[in-house]
């Protein structure tokens, strides 16, 4: 397999600010709302604008006040204070904007721009009391509003950017070295985009157009309108539209998280628990009163503040909120539930709630606890309008085996299960064009008829065909592999399903593309040392442009483990939470093959060595070339 990083340099780039500045900021004044460092040769851009207005530059104290929270090396809790570098930074990139900048409000000005600044996360796993260089992503966004000498909003443009560093430990302090550097560089490439969309703006222009022109004396500048208590500033000077009328459809969009504080996924007495959202308005008119309402287990729910203010939404625009809270003392363990919804009282909101369920314990109890459900079984909702008819899904998990001395395979039926929703879902794929076989349901003859029989009647000219499992794999003395059914025999041979008789069944299909997400547990004849590789690749469709290609969970032999924090395989874990939209590294909205892959290796491979000390690396098969056309292929949509 090519080296990673060989592998993305030879490949044409994809959507999204890539290869040169300027191709970037092409993408930008396009609509790209996300930015990331990657998207730089450096960052060098002091370009300026000098629009001929005189702007009074106002910070809310979201900016001025803001702080990054992490745990260092020795698992405390930290408050890196960004306000003064991502002041100066926004002072002075704004600054190249227009020709007069200030922030003295007693003085007159043809307009303001007000500045807040919205999600602040920093990610960043440090094992403690290490010594090492580690990698950490910060990712910042930002809103800014242009406001005429009247009040009246002219322009308003939120933006996110993501930046990569390295931080380092010594293990004889809690120190974690590189994050003053991380913060800077961060706050430099949002208001570098701030700077290019508000110096690129067709009102804010015209604006200029008509001062340079000869227009009225200067006015003092509009009073800072009040901010939110938890989101963006209000725009309560911009000139009103008329809102939606009561009982009508408001296509609001709700994302949302829930976290606990030690991050172990289980919800403890006395432990301080966090809701995130993010509310955007897509429709063509406001959204008046918008609130988070939240129901469930009492004990959660009123550890939160409930209702949660969003504010008003204006057309297009997003809000981000947070509430936190500490959960009170319970005198047992429980399963618990919190369900987020978005109410407006300007008509009744599209959006279905979020559900998270979580175990909820006395924090006093040692004793592991099952989590019934995490952050990946909360299936994404489909995006509006997205339904790809061209597309077969089937997802099978064997967890269960007839043969009394095979070990289950944890997780297996509930992975293909879940990935079978995604597929609906997130992938877009039609209900009756996804299959799902599960242990007693998922014996050699089940895998023949799915594959012989129904996938045939499914797949038309030109399909793509997306095929998941879970379970056992067995590699004889040649190295070719075998899946192993409910009643399958992995010491006598009998009743397997070779992955040579799959793949013949896709090649005589006439497919574009067929992806396999293999998260197989394999074994072989003799000791692992004197094994032979396993042969994946035993299929006609193998030609350059990745006509069928196996995304595995690991390479070779080595373990592929079973995520019990997760609730699923550690593979597929990360597989959905891909899907979900966390492997969209260009933030174009759809996550493409080769960002699922990128993103499950990463992560698949960090986490097997901090937590279980060895090596899970998840592997292609076949070695694709860089121009192989399947690396661009959308497997799920996130957004529009």
């Amino acid at each position: 397999m090519l080296p990673r990083l060989q592998r993305v340099v030879l490949r044409p780039m994809r959507v999204g600010c890539h290869l040169t500045l300027a191709a970037c900021l092409a993408a930008a004044l396009a609509g790209c709302d996300w930015w990331s460092s990657k998207s730089f040769l450096g960052f060098g851009d002091d370009r300026g604008y000098w629009l001929p207005l005189t702007v009074a530059l106002r910070f809310d104290p979201s900016v001025t006040e803001g702080a990054l929270e992490y745990k260092d090396n020795c698992l405390q809790a930290q408050a890196l204070p960004i306000g003064q570098p991502l002041s100066e930074a926004l002072t002075r990139q704004i600054g190249l904007v227009f020709e007069h900048v200030h922030s003295d409000a007693s003085k007159p000005a043809d307009g303001a721009v007000d500045v807040s600044a919205g999600l602040k996360e920093l990610d960043l796993f440090v094992p403690p009391r290490r010594s090492g260089t580690y990698t950490a992503t910060l990712t910042l966004g930002a809103t800014a509003n242009y406001l005429d000498q009247s009040g009246n909003l002219l322009y308003s443009k939120s933006l996110r950017v993501e930046t990569k560093g390295k931080v380092e430990t010594d293990s004889r302090s809690c120190d974690v070295r590189g994050l003053d550097k991380l913060a800077a560089e961060g706050s430099l490439l949002l208001a570098q985009g701030l700077k290019k969309n508000l110096g690129t703006a067709p009102p804010i222009r015209r604006a200029a157009q008509a001062q340079k022109a000869g227009r009225p004396a200067l006015a003092a500048a509009p009073a800072s309108p009040a901010a939110a208590p938890v989101a963006a500033p209000a725009l309560a000077a911009a000139k009103p539209v008329q809102p939606a009328q009561a009982g009508g459809l408001i296509p609001l969009s709700l994302r949302a998280m829930l976290r606990d504080e030690n991050a172990n996924q289980v919800l403890e007495g006395g432990e301080r628990v966090t809701v995130k959202a993010e509310v955007t308005n897509s429709g063509p008119a406001p959204a008046t009163g918008v609130v988070l309402a939240l129901s469930g287990t009492p004990a959660v729910v009123q550890a939160l503040k409930n209702p949660v203010p969003v504010g008003d939404l204006q057309p297009g625009e997003t809000k981000r909120v947070e509430v936190s809270g500490k959960l009170p003392a319970v005198s047992e363990s429980q399963q618990a539930e919190l369900i987020v919804g978005v109410e407006t009282v300007s008509g009744v909101v599209e959006q279905a709630p979020k559900k998270f369920i979580a175990a909820l314990r006395p924090g006093f109890l040692e004793e592991d606890i099952e989590v019934l459900s995490v952050d990946v079984d909360q299936i994404p909702t489909r995006v509006r309008g997205h339904e790809h008819r061209k597309a077969v899904g089937i997802a099978i998990g064997v967890g269960k085996f007839r043969e009394a001395e095979l070990a289950p395979v944890k997780f297996a039926a509930h992975d293909a299960e879940i990935v079978a929703k995604y597929f609906r879902t997130a992938g877009g794929i039609p209900a009756d064009q996804i299959k799902v076989l599960t242990d007693e349901r998922a014996s050699k003859e089940d895998l023949a008829e799915v594959f012989e029989d129904w996938l045939p009647r499914q797949a038309k000219k030109g399909a793509i065909v997306l095929v998941y499992f879970s379970g056992r794999a067995v590699v004889d003395a040649a190295g070719a592999v075998s899946l192993v059914p409910h009643e399958g025999n992995p010491k006598t041979g009998a009743r397997l399903f070779s992955v040579r008789r799959l793949h013949a069944a896709l090649d005589s299909l006439p497919i574009q593309h067929a992806v396999l997400l293999m998260d197989a547990r394999l074994e072989g004849p003799g000791s692992p040392d004197r094994r032979k590789e396993p042969k994946w690749n035993s299929s006609t469709a193998e030609d350059e442009d990745g006509k069928l290609v196996h995304i595995l969970s690991a390479t070779g032999f080595q373990e592929a483990h079973r995520y019990d924090r997760g609730r699923h395989g550690l593979f597929t874990y990360y597989v959905l939470k891909g899907l979900s939209g966390t492997a969209d590294a260009d933030r174009d909205g759809q996550v493409i093959v080769a960002e699922l892959f990128d993103y499950v290796r990463e992560q698949v491979l960090k986490l097997a060595r901090n937590e279980y000390g060895n090596e899970q690396e998840p592997a292609l098969a076949p070695e694709l070339s860089p121009n192989a056309k399947v690396w661009d292929l959308p497997l799920a949509k996130v957004r529009n």
